[in-house]
């Protein structure tokens, strides 16, 4: 693998990151490397992509949307009310552009680990998962404290407990819920049904 897809490469690259960011991608690049091995999904890959999940996080949202739209991403109502959702894809099409990473699964996996997304690979569901166990993370998800051991048990069961406390969530808030989570928590439970 190149130096500059190298987690040595990418902590340099991005080293101008805020360090909360910084030390959060540390963690779920770690996180996303365990997880992985324990489904039999390369673990080089998932820290990689559990590094570059966030890389476009600390932008701003006027940045976030005038970026997506300069680089032709489709803008959904919800992102735009919302533009936070847009720092995966914006991570995903500038790590592509920047880094040269083709790896559509690996693209992927950035893209969707906001939302999820229905169809989610297993590298897909290790790095949203991954994000979201990260223990030191600002808002760390209240009933969600046997998350970890479901993620060790049973991974579709574990997003989708994750999308449907999300969803919840969202609801009480009066929150727009992204429609990629709802096809995300469709598709996982026609995979779960009958288990």
């Amino acid at each position: 693998m190149a130096e500059s897809l190298s987690l040595e490469g990418l902590r340099r690259r991005f080293s101008h990151l805020p360090q909360g960011l910084l030390d959060h991608l540390k963690r779920v690049s770690q996180l996303a490397g365990q997880l992985a091995a324990r489904w039999d999904v390369d673990p080089e890959r998932a820290a990689l992509v559990g590094f570059l999940h966030d890389v476009a996080r600390a932008e701003d949202p006027a940045w976030l949307l005038a970026r997506a739209r300069e680089l032709g991403l489709v803008v959904h109502p919800v992102e735009e009310a919302a533009p936070v959702l847009l720092h995966g894809p914006l991570a995903a099409a500038l790590v592509e552009q920047e880094l040269g990473l083709k790896d559509q699964e690996m693209l992927a996996a950035i893209t969707w680990h906001s939302t999820g997304r229905g169809g989610m690979s297993r590298l897909e569901q290790v790095v949203f998962l991954a994000d979201k166990l990260d223990p030191e993370k600002e808002g760390y998800y209240p009933g969600m404290e046997g998350l970890p051991a479901l993620a060790e048990q049973d991974l579709d069961r574990a997003v989708l407990r994750y999308i449907q406390w999300q969803i919840r969530h969202l609801l009480e808030q009066d929150g727009m819920i992204h429609p990629a989570s709802i096809e995300a928590h469709n598709d996982l439970i026609r995979r779960t049904r009958g288990r």
